[in-house]
């Protein structure tokens, strides 16, 4: 589901399956006193440059989010891990000078309206193991074993 306001991509979400009803109530939710319309031509142009084109620059779509100031530093510093890489917990929250943060870090990345865009999949544990993921372990796995394909 990819939804877009008049400023850049508002929310991007992975669902098995969705109507359009649904996700309508879902976005009302999200944005109560936003004027929401159904435009599968528009998102479906935004999802074939996202997903179905060898080269992608991410940084060509305008993002328009709203969260806490603490969320919207970790996010600004999601942008900034290289597709094909991967950070830590623990090392995004150094990133934003917060090093002992690191619980704070993953409860904004699983705030994360934005998938893929906004590459929240990029963060695994210090383990190395991937960690959760809003969408789903197995789609995290996919998305990472995409963007080393294609980086």
């Amino acid at each position: 589901m990819i939804a877009k306001t008049a400023l850049g991509i508002c929310q991007l979400e992975f669902f098995d399956s969705l109507i359009a009803t649904d996700a309508e109530q879902k976005l009302q939710a999200a944005w109560p006193n936003a004027e929401i319309g159904y435009q599968p031509t528009a998102t479906a142009a935004i999802a074939q440059q996202l997903f179905h084109q060898e080269t992608v620059d991410p940084d060509l779509f305008r993002l328009h989010v709203y969260g806490t100031a603490f969320q919207q530093k970790v996010w600004r510093s999601l942008l900034q891990i290289p597709r094909g890489s991967r950070t830590t917990y623990r090392d995004l929250a150094t990133a934003i000078g917060k090093p002992s943060a690191a619980r704070a870090v993953g409860n904004a990345v699983g705030k994360n309206p934005i998938a893929y865009l906004i590459p929240c999949h990029r963060v695994v544990r210090q383990s190395g193991e991937l960690g959760g993921y809003r969408w789903g372990c197995d789609r995290k796995q996919q998305l990472l074993a995409w963007e080393a394909q294609i980086s």
